[in-house]
């Protein structure tokens, strides 16, 4: 009996050793699949064009005048 509570246990240990290493598989592969889509320019610099192409479009359409009171 005592060659199979041995076993037994190699058996829970063996899984819960193989259960970790496929966890810890997950986590790194996550973790570079977040790292990897950044863009190479700074969060300063992208914003920074979104407000000039904002900038840009208001200056092309007809300058705002105030309505006129009842």
């Amino acid at each position: 009996m005592k060659g199979g509570e041995n076993e037994m246990q190699s058996y829970g240990q063996d899984r819960l050793w193989l259960v970790n290493a496929l966890i810890a598989e997950d986590i790194r592969r996550a973790d570079e699949a977040r790292r990897a889509p950044r863009s190479t320019r700074s969060i300063r610099r992208t914003v920074g064009g979104s407000i000039v192409r904002i900038g840009a479009r208001l200056a092309g359409e007809p300058t705002w005048e105030l309505a006129r009171s009842r």
